[in-house]
């Protein structure tokens, strides 16, 4: 039966064997020791003779014989002593011994459970009669504790004796009609002994023992704890007397990822079951706003405050506030609550819908105005409707019907009243002539690059616009190993990339060809090879490649080998334009701009470890890309005109054309060079009737965004970032517990910079023990505010104990942790001064 200890029971055989006594009998009458016979047999020094069903006559030849040789045996028979008249060693068990054992008795001393639970362990004999239930119990069990409690959750398969994992052990096998733990409690007689535990330890009281209905009570009492609120009437069937242990329970399960996906799904399925009750779900759906922005215990919460949220930004009431709370507030705060990983990309798309939707465009004269008011606070605007753009693709099919309609407005908004308007006044107030020299694209190497003191690395990104750089430069500074300048230049026209490229080497002379070929000094500049080769021309230490072979295909001796002794390097990178050409992936530009961020990002990493100090980022050109479809209203036709080129977004022409919405420049004064020829291009975000890939993703024209090119300094760090994650700290002094709901103020102590990280903590009370004996709660600690009494660095929180008993006596401590690293941050000791209420009698 049992994985006993043997030798207690080989020394009480040997015992048997004193006074020249020959033989011991054994009648193991439910052959309970069969499994451990032959244990015993190695350590006895008698020999055993097992005596099978119906070999009495056989066996007492074998003992005649050993008797005559004067040899002893234990006799081992996994059966019941016959009666006397059929026992045919009868006259030999007058002058042998006998060795009785219980094998159920020696298991329970085995297993060091005490004698006041010997009826228990009777009891569950059954249970016992496994050695793998035997095994699980012995790793869960602790001498004294609660006898049932070990061995439901052994049957559970939790992972230690208490209330609260054998309790996650049953919810995760679901809380259906059949649930597999239950069914095992059943089975071994503990099934009441589990509800009324559960009664007992939460408080609950409905008509029924269902696994469902406790459930909801859990979350229902967990919801309104949150909200500060006591269930209403029309769900105060549900309120648990011990709703504290509730709270506890919920968030520290859901907060340890064995149980998090459980915690979801039961969240769902206890809302499903709560619809099916109409006064409770219209109860639930007209919550003040104020309530439910408290409370993440259900992701229908957040569904309702994203509905919210968009009737507001469709009613353009965009400084609405749930109760203090502004619109930009609500999102940000629910976004760092539970379900805000879950919605994360749908509160983001509100943040941005909120920046398109509030944007009033300042009118300026002249273009060096209008440039400082785009690269100081309208690209914002653009970078907006990039993520809006992005996540709005990603969010889940069952929300589409709600954010639809922004998602127009949003669009129509950006278009009508900031895109369109943007490029009308940029391509009013263009005129070459008020560009300085440096300022433009083709002074690029002479102003950035020419006569370098110290290497310099320079990434060109096709179509990597200035927005995406700021983005870029905004990633970078948050690490203390780089720092960062943006600068700009003006891009010629066209904008594309046959025009940009050139402009970015060392040249005397910029010439364009009919075949959409720039030649720098007489050479094309189409290839990598040609490129390289001009650099070269220029400073024989210069070199080029692809920014995608720098870090895909070299390991880091080749990666070296690029560097060696080279002034200039040029890496080339081509996945936003290559994205956004292409009328299949079009539609994917913003997230090519997006990974081109993280690319180039990571390219700079690289460089960093190569010891390479000085990299400059910087494109060819923008672009323009709007969701919407075009309609024949926004598409000019120039074809009746003789056309060297055309392009969406430009033409290039001998010809003089005077034509409503249309402007031009003299190609020479782009060029600097004498050539007459004019470059033709939309007065607004319009396009030309062309032959193209697609309509959405365009450039080459006058705009901002397209012309506005990006030119962003990098000074790497050598050695390991010494930025750490910004501290907080408990704000009150006085560390007394004297409620169970126990207010914790925190204050983050420093703001977020390069210096220092954003990060999560989680706070909760233990007992000596290091048991969790309270809830927890997570702090953000992300602020950049300077003000150390910034609302933003300073938050209380309360933290609810177990309903049980404590000893005022005992030591309690406030755990401080980092979510992120586990690390235990600070321990802070608190005195206990709580009134003493009676124990479960067993480990909640």
């Amino acid at each position: 039966m049992a994985e006993l200890d043997t030798k207690k029971i080989v020394a009480g055989i040997e015992k048997l064997f004193a006074d020249n006594n020959h033989f011991v009998f054994w009648y193991d009458a439910q052959g309970e020791f069969a499994d451990n016979i032959a244990d015993i047999t190695e350590q006895l020094r008698e020999p055993v003779v097992i005596m099978g069903k119906n070999e009495q006559f056989k066996t007492k030849l074998t003992l005649v014989a050993m008797e005559q040789q004067g040899q002893s045996a234990l006799v081992y028979s996994p059966a019941p002593k016959p009666d006397l008249t059929e026992n045919f060693m009868t006259d030999m068990l007058y002058y042998s011994r006998e060795y009785t054992a219980n094998a159920l008795v020696m298991l329970r001393q085995e297993l060091r459970v005490p004698d006041e639970d010997a009826a228990t362990f009777q009891e569950q004999k059954r249970f016992f009669a496994s050695k793998d239930r035997q095994a699980k119990f012995q790793r869960l069990y602790q001498p004294g504790k609660d006898l049932q409690m070990a061995i439901m959750a052994a049957l559970a398969g939790a992972s230690d004796h208490t209330m609260t994992m054998v309790l996650r052990a049953v919810l995760q096998a679901g809380i259906g009609d059949t649930n597999p733990v239950l069914a095992e409690f059943e089975k071994y007689g503990l099934l009441t002994q589990f509800w009324e535990n559960v009664r007992n330890a939460y408080g609950f009281n409905g008509a029924t023992n269902s696994l469902l209905d406790f459930t909801t009570a859990l979350y229902l009492n967990f919801a309104y704890y949150q909200m500060e609120k006591d269930l209403p009437r029309s769900i105060d069937n549900y309120k648990l007397t011990s709703a504290n242990n509730a709270v506890i329970f919920l968030s520290l399960a859901r907060n340890d990822q064995t149980f998090a996906d459980t915690y979801r799904q039961l969240a769902e399925a206890v809302w499903q079951h709560l619809e099916s009750f109409s006064g409770v779900s219209r109860q639930l759906q007209q919550l003040d706003i104020v309530d439910m922005l408290k409370t993440d215990v259900f992701a229908n919460f957040d569904r309702q405050i994203l509905a919210w949220v968009v009737e507001r930004l469709q009613a353009d009431d965009f400084h609405a506030v749930a109760g203090t709370t502004p619109l930009a507030d609500v999102l940000t705060q629910r976004e760092k609550m539970y379900f805000g990983k879950t919605y994360h990309d749908t509160y983001a798309l509100l943040q941005a819908a909120l920046v398109i939707l509030t944007y009033r465009r300042r009118e300026v004269k002249n273009l060096a105005a209008t440039k400082e008011q785009y690269i100081t606070t309208d690209y914002a605007v653009d970078t907006a409707y990039r993520h809006f753009v992005q996540r709005y693709d990603r969010i889940a099919i069952d929300l589409t019907d709600l954010l639809e309609g922004i998602a127009d407005k949003v669009d129509n908004t950006y278009v009508n009243e900031f895109l369109t308007p943007t490029v009308t006044a940029w391509t009013t107030v263009f005129d070459p002539r008020d560009v300085e020299p440096r300022s433009w694209q083709r002074s690029f190497y002479r102003t950035f690059i020419s006569s370098p003191k110290e290497r310099i690395v320079v990434i060109i990104s096709d179509a990597f616009r200035f927005e995406a750089a700021a983005e870029l430069k905004r990633k970078l500074d948050d690490q203390d190993v780089y720092s960062t300048e943006l600068d700009t230049v003006y891009s010629g026209l066209p904008s594309v990339t046959y025009f940009g490229m050139p402009a970015l080497l060392p040249h005397q002379t910029l010439t364009y060809q009919p075949d959409k070929t720039v030649l720098v000094d007489g050479l094309k500049a189409d290839t990598l090879e040609k490129r390289r080769q001009i650099l070269q021309n220029r400073d024989p230490q210069s070199n080029a490649d692809h920014v995608m072979t720098f870090l895909k295909d070299w390991d880091t001796p080749q990666r070296k080998q690029l560097l060696a002794g080279q002034k200039v390097v040029y890496l080339y990178h081509n996945e936003v334009d290559a994205t956004g050409d292409d009328a299949k992936t079009e539609k994917q530009v913003f997230n090519a701009t997006e990974e081109a961020i993280n690319t180039i990002a990571r390219t700079i990493g690289f460089l960093r470890n190569l010891s390479v100090a000085h990299i400059i980022v910087t494109a060819d050109h923008g672009y323009l890309y709007k969701r919407s479809g075009l309609d024949s209203a926004d598409k000019i036709d120039i074809s009746g005109h003789d056309l060297d080129v055309l392009g969406q977004r430009y033409a290039i022409s001998s010809e003089t054309i005077e034509q409503p919405g249309v402007r031009s420049q003299r190609l020479g004064a782009l060029l600097n060079n004498v050539d007459q020829r004019r470059v033709y291009y939309p007065a607004t975000d319009s396009i030309f009737k062309s032959a193209g890939a697609g309509q959405n993703y365009v450039h080459g024209g006058a705009s901002p965004e397209e012309m506005i090119v990006p030119v962003l300094h990098v000074r790497t760090q050598s050695g390991r970032s010494k930025a750490t994650p910004v501290s907080i700290k408990v704000t009150e002094g006085a560390h007394h517990i004297t409620s169970r709901s126990v207010m914790v103020p925190i204050s983050q102590e420093e703001p977020v910079t390069d210096k220092t990280t954003a990060a999560t903590y989680v706070l909760y009370f233990v007992d000596s023990q290091d048991r969790p004996i309270s809830n927890e709660q997570r702090y953000v600690a992300d602020s950049r505010e300077d003000d150390p009494q910034s609302p933003s660095r300073r938050q209380s929180f309360y933290l609810t104990l177990q309903d049980r008993d404590f000893d005022n006596s005992g030591a309690y401590y406030l755990i401080i942790q980092n979510a992120e690293t586990k690390e235990e941050i600070q321990r802070i000791q608190y005195q206990m001064d709580l009134t003493i209420k009676g124990d479960f009698g067993f480990d909640i």
